[in-house]
C-alpha cells in the first residue's frame, strides 16, 4: 500500500474527527509513524504505545492473565492491547498488534501476526500467516503495517 493511500485514510479520519491510537509490539511504532506521516494527524492521534516486552504491556494495562493463558502471540493479546490503548487514550479507533518477526524465537512461528482494530466497541480481529523467511525485519514490519492499513481502510471508509 502506497503512502498516498494511507494518507487518504488518515485524511478521511481527520475530516470526520475520528480519533485513533495504537499499541504496537512487532511493528515497533511503525503504525504510529505512518499515521503521523499525514499532515494534520495530531488532530486525531493523541499517541500510542510501543510495548515490545510483556512487562511493558502489563505496565500499560494488559492483564497479565491474558498473556499467561493465551500467550503474547495471540488474538486475545491483540484484542487486549487494542482495548487498553482505546481506554487509556479515549479514541474512537484503536489498534493492537502482536506477532513474531524473529526466526530464532521458539515461542511462536515467524510470520504469524495477530492484530485487532476496535471501532468504538466493535472488535475486528485478524490472524495472518505470511512467508517472511527471506525478508528483513524492516520489510516484515512494513508488510504488517500495510496489512493493518488495508483492513483499516475497509473499516473507516
Amino acid at each position: 500500500m502506497e503512502q498516498k493511500e494511507k494518507d487518504s485514510i488518515i485524511k478521511k479520519m481527520i475530516d470526520t474527527h475520528t480519533t485513533i491510537s495504537a499499541m504496537e509490539s512487532c511493528t515497533s511504532g511503525m503504525i504510529a509513524s505512518t499515521i503521523t506521516d499525514t499532515e494534520g494527524a495530531s488532530a486525531i492521534f493523541p499517541g500510542g504505545y510501543v510495548t515490545y516486552l510483556n512487562e511493558t504491556k502489563i505496565f500499560i494495562g494488559v492483564e497479565e492473565e491474558i498473556i499467561q493463558k493465551y500467550g503474547v502471540y495471540s488474538k486475545e493479546c491483540a484484542e487486549a492491547m487494542a482495548k487498553t490503548v482505546q481506554q487509556k487514550l479515549h479514541t474512537d479507533i484503536a489498534i493492537g498488534i502482536t506477532g513474531n518477526i524473529d526466526p530464532n524465537n521458539a515461542d511462536s512461528v515467524q510470520g504469524v501476526v495477530y492484530f485487532c482494530i476496535r471501532v468504538k466497541d466493535k472488535v475486528n480481529t485478524f490472524e495472518v500467516h505470511a512467508e517472511v523467511a527471506e525478508m528483513s525485519r524492516h520489510e516484515i514490519k512494513q508488510m504488517y503495517t500495510d496489512m493493518v492499513f488495508k483492513k483499516l481502510e475497509t473499516l473507516v471508509i
